[in-house]
């Protein structure tokens, strides 16, 4: 399971990347957290993991939205936000992109690793799992919010941000009234 706190920064840190201001980079990773609403119903990687859905859901916000551009870019922003979702989650566990059309759910398996002997040999792999799809209801969930890799990961993915909110502070001009005038 991909931890929330993931799903959070990996869109935030694309999206700054390509330049967006924070605001509408943090509105996205907000959004991209909503699929995981499901837990809420017992059930986990539920019909809200599905691109179908996804599009039953916001074709028509769309439609209504077209002539206010605002309203219809917040709403393509936040398809972005859930498609980072289903990505993180494609590549972690099965994820039932395709459902109801397709009852089965896929996972993406990829591995590099290196064999060290005589001479250093990588060893790919990369596969596509199926298996039919099932949304098993639970009495409980223990998953983690927040993991010591997740919290790396996230800091790695938001230095440049923080960095560059950081040094614009610091050579931010002091204003007429935090400065103290001497007579």
């Amino acid at each position: 399971m991909v931890e929330p706190l993931l799903h959070l920064t990996v869109p935030f840190a694309a999206l700054k990347a390509a330049r967006l201001d924070w605001r509408t980079a943090l509105f996205t990773s907000i959004v991209a957290l909503i699929p995981d609403l499901d837990v809420l119903f017992h059930v986990h990687r539920s019909l809200t993991h599905s691109i179908l859905i996804l599009a039953l859901i916001t074709l028509p916000i769309l439609a209504l939205t077209h002539r206010n551009r605002t309203l219809r870019n917040l709403t393509l922003l936040g398809i972005i936000g859930v498609l980072s979702h289903l990505a993180l989650d494609l590549f972690s566990d099965y994820t039932p992109l395709l459902w109801p059309l397709l009852n089965e759910s896929f996972w993406v398996s990829t591995n590099l690793d290196v064999q060290l002997k005589s001479f250093p040999t990588l060893i790919t792999s990369v596969k596509l799992l199926i298996k039919p799809t099932t949304f098993p209801t639970f009495q409980s969930l223990q998953a983690p919010l927040v993991t010591s890799t997740g919290v790396g990961i996230s800091l790695l993915l938001l230095a440049p941000t923080l960095t560059e909110a950081l040094v614009r502070h610091v050579h931010q001009p002091k204003s007429k009234s935090s400065a103290r005038t001497h007579t």
